[in-house]
């Protein structure tokens, strides 16, 4: 039941030692074997608003997409939330192209979607299941077109048995598990509202410190070098 940590360090914490010290938190510990499900959904759940607070470091890669002529329309693999920036890498010549980025509803108005050329422009729509992206002009037969793109992709969950392995920073398991003591907190009646208070204050400061060693990291992380055309 291991999390793997992605750190300067070769470290492996459990999901039930980190469920044990947020219960320690609140100056409990899991009783019944509900509590250990409870504690695992309340992860998924911090995980979740980790994601929708911006963009970590660890959270995206590097992607690719080999595309087919007159084909304008593709579905991006299930665990994608978003693409963050993306370019054209043309097979021919490994060269690689600026892309620009159009909302949906501007790519919407194009009146000649299937114009056949090479993609300058995508625009993504996101579904229940899946992210879908689209390119204009439509891929032409003219070479082999990769687009290469960096995505925000989701986290994975903390299953039932703990077993499945979480990609987290060394840095993030304070606030991973004062976060979980947080949310632990306010689910017993008994913890008084200071004692929540006092847990949900020092959670914010460690992800906020946390959030911010991330960002440093992230204006080196997204650096092709492009040919502007």
């Amino acid at each position: 039941m291991s999390v793997a940590t992605t750190s300067d360090f070769d470290s492996t914490f459990f999901i039930d030692e980190v469920i044990e010290e947020a219960y320690a938190m609140i100056g409990g510990q899991a009783e019944l074997a509900n509590d250990a499900i409870t504690a695992r959904r309340s992860l998924n759940l911090l995980l979740t608003d980790w994601q929708n607070r911006g963009v970590l470091l660890w959270g995206t890669d590097l992607a690719t997409i080999t595309l087919v002529a007159g084909t304008t329309e593709y579905e991006l693999a299930s665990d994608t939330i978003d693409v963050l920036t993306g370019y054209i890498r043309l097979a021919s010549t490994s060269n690689d192209f600026q892309m620009t980025r159009v909302g949906y509803e501007e790519y919407e108005g194009i009146t000649n979607k299937a114009t056949p050329g090479r993609p300058t422009q995508f625009a993504t729509l996101k579904g229940r299941e899946n992210v879908t992206i689209y390119f204009f002009p439509t891929p032409d037969a003219a070479t082999t077109y990769t687009f290469r793109h960096y995505r925000m992709k989701r986290l994975k969950d903390v299953n039932k048995s703990g077993l499945q392995n979480a990609d987290i920073p060394f840095r993030f398991l304070p606030c991973l598990t004062c976060g979980l003591a947080y949310y632990l907190s306010y689910k017993r009646p008994q913890i008084p509202v200071e004692r929540i208070t006092m847990l949900k204050d020092k959670y914010e400061a460690l992800l906020s410190t946390a959030l911010l060693a991330d960002k440093e990291r992230v204006n080196l992380f997204i650096t092709p070098r492009l040919t502007r055309v």
